[in-house]
């Protein structure tokens, strides 16, 4: 395994590779690329896919325990000619100003298409390393031209750019037309400007076999079938993963550039931003000589002695506990900026409760986050927050579905947008996607994939090959060549990234401008971002989000109260009224939330729940995890 390897075992170290996170145009995922890499002990690895950092979480944790060093890059793409230019992230300014312009290329270009403006790539070079790219690299396409004397103008501007020693003349050898060509005169640019070379395997996919499901991805991305995507695949199945061997052994006339490799990747050190990120201060308004600490505890105290009654000192030493550890994790501001949206919210008569964990947490309820005394109900502060527990904590809070767009705005306006982006949503292939997109590729009939797909349950795409209702469905074809061509390649694409959506409601926030720390870009909706990371990325590398959730039976509520006079208060209800369990219990659900399904209407009256203890338990045994 590569752990505890040596940068000098080895005679050469990956440092342009592409994972599926360059959608649609790469087929490993981060974990496999760092798999191959330990197993050839190879002791660090750069990921460098197209206009994004995507897959940077899943390949920063599978290179930690791999025991590799993993190297932070991208292939962005120029606004001048689409023109590519690899970047990797030598420092901690150096990744800063790789996020800076992921997130400019993407706000410049169309949606789905960043693109760079030449500008912004020379103010935001501090940091860096560039190597001149692909056979699409503005020096490269001017060498195949035969413009020689672009090529130097423009790698003498890519060195004063980033400076002499940071800017590498990139070298590639995937069997091609002109390789040969190529890499003698970027040699010669090298000789004649000063300039080092480097050797690198521009991967999309880690094996030869694994060609053609890129150049269906190809056609998907290009809106294209295979017979007539001439021109837009690559020449050859040469683009995979190779060896540090095979790789000596390819660029032996040319070693510096192997050694180079070497020299880059131990240059490298950046990393990316681990949570609890700072949070925004500005909600507080509070005088500079108090901390959030000091003013979590003061709101709390006040409220404690509105509520505890009799058992005070149980009821203080749980706060003092909670504070204690809140503290330690510096998680108080999150707690107040949860408070600060929920008071707003009931300044506006906007209904809106906290739910899930939080609900262990007599913080949570002091501040009003959650209606439910976790000490009276027996709840264990640990389930929501621990010393233990690997991951940053998640408070879901429910807004009236039709009045949850305030709450995001105040968010917006009171933070700002470069303080404030909604978490990204990875939408991956499922049974139907898969179906048709590859099919379309494969040149099937559109009426027919229709078809095929409508008997689908959007389940997994693994399962395609076994699909019953396609079988029902294509009779004797399923069993064709070419019918089980296309289901084991769409059975293959199981959990590929396709595109980028916007989360329901996570919203992340952040002190330092998000542009700094996470790569942004526009959401399909107006007027939103979106980080690059989604949830489970966030969480992997420890970063909070606030949860801002629509739920429409506060809406319900909020009309129904309205045409009640006098109006009840809502918050002095109690958990014991016997018509409420007798209703239940006759299985007149309608309209309750948690125990309206069909499933909860046949458990109802047999289990006859008499107490708010008894829901507890029979909502969580419909619900999947308990179930299992």
């Amino acid at each position: 395994m590569a752990k505890g390897s040596g940068f000098s075992t080895v005679p050469y170290i990956e440092l342009h590779a592409h994972s599926y996170f360059s959608l649609l145009d790469g087929v490993p995922t981060p974990e496999a690329l760092v798999a191959q890499a330990a197993e050839w002990d190879m002791p660090a690895l750069a990921l460098s896919d197209h206009n994004g950092l995507y897959g940077l979480p899943r390949f920063w944790q599978a290179a930690q325990q791999a025991g590799l060093k993993a190297i932070i890059g991208c292939e962005l793409t120029l606004a001048q000619n689409s023109d590519h230019l690899t970047l990797l992230a030598e420092t901690q300014r150096g990744y800063s100003s790789l996020c800076r312009l992921i997130t400019r290329a993407h706000r410049e270009g169309e949606k789905g298409h960043a693109a760079l403006p030449e500008s912004a790539l020379a103010e935001n070079t501090a940091g860096l390393i560039a190597l001149s790219g692909c056979r699409r690299g503005a020096i490269a396409r001017a060498l195949l031209t035969h413009d020689h004397q672009r090529a130097a103008r423009t790698a003498a501007c890519y060195a004063d750019m980033f400076g002499r020693e940071h800017f590498f003349l990139e070298m590639q050898r995937h069997h091609e037309r002109n390789d040969r060509y190529l890499n003698a005169w970027m040699e010669r640019l090298g000789h004649r400007l000063g300039l080092p070379l480097i050797a690198t395997g521009n991967v999309h996919y880690l094996t030869p076999a694994d060609a053609r499901l890129h150049d269906v991805l190809t056609c998907i991305r290009q809106r294209l079938p295979l017979e007539r995507a001439d021109g837009r695949l690559r020449a050859n199945h040469e683009y995979y993963f190779r060896s540090p061997q095979e790789m000596k052994a390819l660029f032996a006339a040319w070693p510096q550039a192997l050694r180079n490799t070497l020299a880059v990747a131990e240059r490298c050190r950046a990393r990316p931003p681990t949570g609890p990120q700072a949070l925004p201060q500005m909600q507080m308004q509070l005088p500079p000589d108090v901390s959030a600490d000091a003013h979590l505890r003061a709101l709390c105290r006040t409220a404690l002695g509105r509520k505890s009654g009799a058992e005070a000192h149980k009821y203080q030493r749980t706060l003092e506990r909670e504070l204690k550890l809140i503290a330690e994790q510096r998680l108080a501001n999150y707690f107040l900026l949860v408070w600060d949206v929920m008071c707003f919210a009931r300044r506006r008569g906007i209904l809106c409760q906290g739910r899930g964990s939080a609900a262990n947490s007599l913080v949570a309820y002091l501040l009003g986050i959650t209606p439910i005394d976790p000490l009276a109900a027996g709840l264990v502060f640990e389930r929501f927050l621990s010393p233990e527990r690997p991951t940053p904590p998640d408070i879901d809070i429910d807004f009236a579905a039709d009045r949850r767009e305030q709450v995001i705005q105040y968010i917006y306006h009171k933070y700002g947008p470069e303080h404030v982006a909604m978490a990204c949503t990875v939408v991956t292939f499922r049974a139907r996607s898969a179906l048709r997109d590859i099919g379309f590729a494969l040149g099937f009939d559109e009426g027919l994939l229709q078809r095929a797909s409508a008997g689908l349950d959007d389940y997994s795409a693994a399962a395609l090959p076994q699909s019953e209702s396609l079988r029902a469905t294509l009779g004797d074809d399923f069993h064709s060549p070419r019918w089980q061509q296309l289901l084991q390649l769409a059975a293959r694409l199981e959990g590929f990234p396709r595109h980028l959506g916007i989360h329901n409601g996570g919203m992340v926030l952040s002190t330092r401008p998000l542009a700094a720390q996470i790569p942004v870009e526009p959401a399909t909706m107006e007027a939103r971002t979106v980080v690059q990371w989604d949830k489970d990325s966030l969480e992997l590398m420890g970063w909070i989000k606030l949860d801002v959730l629509g739920l429409r039976m506060l809406a319900a509520i909020a009309d129904a109260c309205a045409l009640i006079d006098p109006p009840p208060d809502l918050d002095t209800l109690t958990f014991d009224d016997p018509a409420v369990f007798d209703m239940l219990c006759r299985a007149e659900i309608i309209g309750v939330f948690q125990v309206e399904s069909r499933a909860q209407a046949t458990l109802i009256p047999r289990f006859q729940p008499r107490s708010f203890a008894d829901l507890t338990v029979q909502v969580a045994l419909i619900r999947p995890g308990p179930m299992q």
